[in-house]
């Protein structure tokens, strides 16, 4: 009984030495193998810098001036690009409204 128990402690203890010595040997993992994804959430962030604009009152008062411009600009723009859209829309529906009349199935 106890040279069953001796061979198993021998071989246990080999294969964790060949394994110690196997994970040591291994080779250094290569820093180009590393990458990154970098992934942001929501709209861009516009603001000032802080050392630029931070001490001008007027300077950042402008700048939010021209940020909130440049906001109406674009959704005047949106909203008469979705009108147009609608009369395109509107305009095809008229001028097919009777374009199935005369078929028969």
């Amino acid at each position: 009984m106890t040279t069953q128990i001796k061979s198993m402690l021998k071989k246990t203890m080999a294969m964790g030495l060949v394994a110690g010595a196997v994970s040591l040997a291994g080779a250094a993992k290569a820093e180009a193998q590393q990458w990154s994804v970098g992934v942001q959430l929501g709209t861009p962030v516009y603001g000032y810098a802080p050392g630029y604009y931070a001490n001008d009152y007027y300077a950042r008062q402008r700048y939010e001036r021209e940020r909130r411009e440049a906001f109406e600009r674009r959704q005047a723009w949106l909203r008469q690009q979705a009108w147009m859209e609608r009369q395109r829309r509107e305009a095809w529906e008229r001028d097919h409204r009777h374009y199935d009349r005369d078929y028969r199935r």
